[in-house]
């Protein structure tokens, strides 16, 4: 039988777990926003689940512990957490930032846990300029988390002195609502800035050792980052970086940041750097890159794409979406075929997250723009957009209409070949009916063999087809398909021909595809006309010979 002690054991157990699992989780969500910008999904999720945790550990009650180097402990002494490394981790942030005793009060709320960790993120040299932890935590409103208070009567009596105070200066309807102002903000900002660069010993900004100050310009921040082994200082650079560049950035300098963004963005790719500092770099580099900045890459795309395109693509890769409106809205505008083709290579650069704004393009009035999108959608491999494309297919220029079936043969399946198979209509013109032809044969689509044949066997008194019916023997060759054997043998023996010239030069056609199909129930009929010499005969001795070393290319597998 459990004894009334062993109960209460088993429960102090159980709450000394929460709380260790919630001040753990309370560390990841620090990490995460110090990591990820505002906004991003995982900092908002981290911060959830440490939100749920935490309020499962206080309970109805209040959480009050003691900070000190090693962990946490109520105020009587009493061990308050399991031990785990994430809540000692916690505990020293804490600490550095000379909190002592923290209290979380039963009616804790999200906005006061992510305004506190905001604090918490911030380089602990700033605080005690700002007043420390306990003053610029009520500057931000802060009413359900205290430091260095655990008396409730005095966390009462000060909570309903800022409720007052922020009251008084219409400062919102809720203190857990209400936001510092900007310029608050910006002191602190600017404060990180300073301190970012001071965990780097002297020594390291110049190896000779012939400065005397910290350097602060972007391409010294640059250059310390590329050479920074420490993940931590690594992320405190880059920060400092950012906002070196942002400053460039707002006056224009876009010339001077381009070969900065280029580095950074080296480092991003580099194996060598290590996964935390190159997610400090990516970040970085995201952070940096404005929509200035995004239009000067573009502009220096249109005119040095040629000189300059290896330098510049990389940066459209990574940029993605971002950078996929203003390409396509300047290609909207380009002139030229060089213009084009640089922005063509930006969007190709891009990838999938360009498919929605250049299909916007095939509706532009103009034909190279038009083109220029149609190539852009095949080489991306869009499959989602092959009934705009197919609408293409009618379009009155026939620059645009041959683009637009090359694209169709890039991308390939069932629905793309319907549609290649629908340019060989008597309808469509000579030169897509041509073209349409020799695509299904570079495809070897099965789905073709009909309709080819259909082409070969319509008359044609005028020899109007007499060019597609060849290129059309020539594609039921390479699909390679026994199906189309009866009509090709047949062929062999037609002589309904208005012209025997052209005659005996399908006839010669039609030899060839069978030696490519590989049947060899045709070898009597090919051998028989082969030994009758002439034009004919040549073909039909080589389509014999094709269909005598598929065999024995057969026999040795």
């Amino acid at each position: 039988m459990v004894t009334r002690e062993e109960q209460h054991n088993r429960r102090d157990n159980a709450a000394s777990r929460r709380r260790g699992a919630a001040l753990a989780e309370l560390h990841k969500a620090l990490k995460a926003m110090g990591f990820y910008p505002a906004g991003h999904p995982l900092r908002a999720e981290s911060l959830r689940l440490a939100f749920g945790a935490l309020r499962e550990a206080v309970g109805e009650e209040h959480l009050l512990l003691a900070v000190g180097k090693g962990g946490f402990a109520v105020p009587d002494g009493e061990a308050a957490v399991e031990d785990n490394p994430m809540a000692q981790a916690l505990a020293r942030e804490l600490f550095i930032r000379r909190v002592r005793r923290i209290a979380f009060l039963a009616d804790l709320t999200l906005t006061d846990l992510e305004s506190f960790l905001s604090l918490l993120s911030l380089d602990y040299r700033s605080i005690p300029s700002a007043g420390g932890m306990e003053a610029l935590m009520a500057q931000r409103g802060i009413t359900t988390i205290w430091a260095n208070e655990i008396d409730l009567s005095a966390i009462g009596r000060k909570r309903q002195e800022i409720q007052d105070s922020f009251a008084a200066a219409g400062q919102g309807p809720s203190v857990g609502e209400w936001q510092p102002g900007e310029a608050f903000l910006k002191e602190i900002e600017e404060a990180e800035i300073d301190t970012a660069l001071s965990v780097i010993p002297a020594a390291e900004f110049h190896a000779d050792g012939a400065w005397e100050q910290q350097t602060t310009t972007p391409e010294e921040l640059i250059e310390l980052m590329a050479r920074e082994p420490d993940d931590e200082r690594y992320r405190e650079l880059s920060r400092a970086f950012v906002k070196e560049c942002l400053r460039l950035q707002d006056d224009s300098e876009f010339e001077r940041l381009f070969p900065l963004l280029e580095r950074l963005l080296q480092q991003a790719n580099d194996g060598e750097m290590g996964l935390a500092r190159r997610g400090s770099a990516l970040l970085a580099f995201d952070q940096t890159v404005g929509t200035g900045m995004v239009g000067f890459l573009v502009r220096h795309l249109e005119e040095h794409g040629a000189t300059e395109g290896d330098r510049l693509l990389p940066f459209f890769a990574e940029l993605g979406s971002r950078a996929a409106a203003p390409l396509a809205a300047r290609l909207r505008c380009a002139e030229g075929v060089r213009p084009l083709r640089n922005l063509a290579l930006g969007l190709l650069a891009v990838g999938d997250e360009a498919v929605e704004p250049v299909l916007e393009l095939l509706a532009d009035g103009s034909d190279p723009v038009v083109q220029t999108a149609a190539e852009i959608l095949g080489e991306i491999g869009a499959g989602g957009c092959l009934a705009e494309l197919r609408q293409c297919l009618g379009h009155p220029a026939e620059g645009v209409r041959r683009e637009v079936l090359r694209s169709l043969v890039r991308i390939g399946g069932p629905e793309a070949e319907e549609a290649i198979i629908a340019c060989l209509d008597s309808s469509r013109d000579p030169a897509l009916r041509r073209l349409a032809a020799v695509s299904l044969g570079a495809l070897r689509s099965g789905r073709a063999v009909e309709p080819l044949l259909a082409v070969v066997a319509r008359r044609d008194l005028f020899a109007s087809t007499f060019s597609l019916k060849k290129v059309a023997l020539a594609a039921l060759g390479k699909i390679g398909d026994r199906r189309a054997v009866p009509a090709l043998v047949a062929l062999l023996g037609s002589r309904h021909w208005f012209s025997r010239r052209r005659g005996e030069e399908l006839r010669c056609l039609a030899a060839a595809a069978l030696g490519q199909i590989g049947d060899t129930a045709t070898l009597p009929l090919l051998s028989e006309l082969a030994a009758k010499g002439g034009r004919l005969g040549a073909a039909c001795d080589g389509a014999v010979g094709a269909i005598g070393q598929r065999q024995q290319e057969g026999a040795h597998d």
